[in-house]
């Protein structure tokens, strides 16, 4: 990024250089990025991206269901966890910011009596993550409250894109070349009482089933079409298991747990190993939600 002292005086946000990105995921893993920008809102995230030259970026949202390796990432990261995290309602539809919380978007809509996206309560990421990867749980995903979404390209332009311009399928959303979610629209069919109440029962179906307040990045791995990740993995007699400082959860099969000692190299590892324990014992394929972002040491 050559004209970063430049870049630097025009923002209002804040753009620093090799800045650990340990803080910045789920599980407290990684190494630096070369160059880190949080924006203080979308007018500022459009004038940093007409601005930048051609740096390769990844936008990070809050930071569950990925894995960023020990080696870092080469080029800019855009955090949006602490921005972006604006909405709106007119006309029956909910306008929601990328970097707003899943949990705030279940909180918001339960509150107007809203039902459909409860299940949103039991997904620790933000809205940006949950429309790249069709975000799922208790039964229900993201994408069939849509009716249209905004993007954002690398030249800072704003483009409104409808669901069926997208492959959609089970945790898995097709995407356009140097495109990124900013914000989208929800719309609800029903208007029921009691959604509140239903997100506490769901939240406590969540903390009984899973280690929650443990640095994980949510599920690891994909159902795979007819079975459940979670009860293969234990069946393999994995529950537990440990490799370096990452473990699977004694709670959850299909989490894995990491302390203030563990890499993302023990995560990795963890990861293919319970990949090829599966394989060899059920002959099932496990695929990982998670993504993998940077490079190894």
């Amino acid at each position: 990024m050559s004209n970063i002292k430049k870049i630097q005086k025009t923002l209002r946000g804040r753009l620093r250089e090799n800045v650990s990105l340990k803080d910045y995921n789920t599980w407290k893993v990684g190494g630096k990025a070369e160059y880190f920008y949080e924006p203080i809102d979308l007018e500022d995230l459009k004038l940093f991206l007409e601005l930048l030259d051609n740096t390769p970026i990844i936008l990070l949202g809050n930071g569950s269901n990925v894995l960023i390796r020990d080696g870092g990432i080469e080029g800019c990261v855009i955090c949006l966890k602490k921005t972006l995290n604006n909405y709106s309602f007119k006309d029956e539809e909910y306008i929601f910011e990328a970097g707003l919380s899943c949990m705030k978007m279940a909180q918001i809509t339960a509150r107007e009596n809203y039902a459909g996206l409860e299940f949103l309560c039991g997904i620790p990421g933000s809205l940006g993550g949950a429309l790249a990867m069709n975000a799922g749980a208790f039964g229900s995903e993201t994408w069939p409250f849509v009716t249209q979404v905004e993007m954002i390209n690398r030249q800072g332009e704003l483009k409104n894109r409808l669901p069926e311009e997208f492959e959609i399928n089970y945790r898995w959303v097709s995407q356009f070349d140097n495109e990124w979610f900013a914000a989208a629209k929800f719309q609800f069919n029903t208007q029921t009482k009691n959604q509140n109440s239903n997100i506490k029962q769901l939240l406590r179906q969540r903390n009984a089933s899973q280690p929650i307040g443990l640095p994980s990045c949510g599920s690891v791995f994909k159902n795979p079409q007819g079975h459940h990740a979670a009860q293969l993995i234990e069946a393999a007699g994995l529950k537990g298991y440990y490799h370096g400082q990452a473990c699977v959860s004694n709670k959850h099969a299909n989490f894995i747990i990491s302390n203030e000692q563990t890499s993302a190299k023990d995560i990795e590892n963890l990861v293919a190993f319970i990949q090829d324990m599966v394989k060899q014992k059920f002959n099932v394929t496990l695929e990982t939600e998670m993504r993998i972002l940077g490079d190894e040491l």
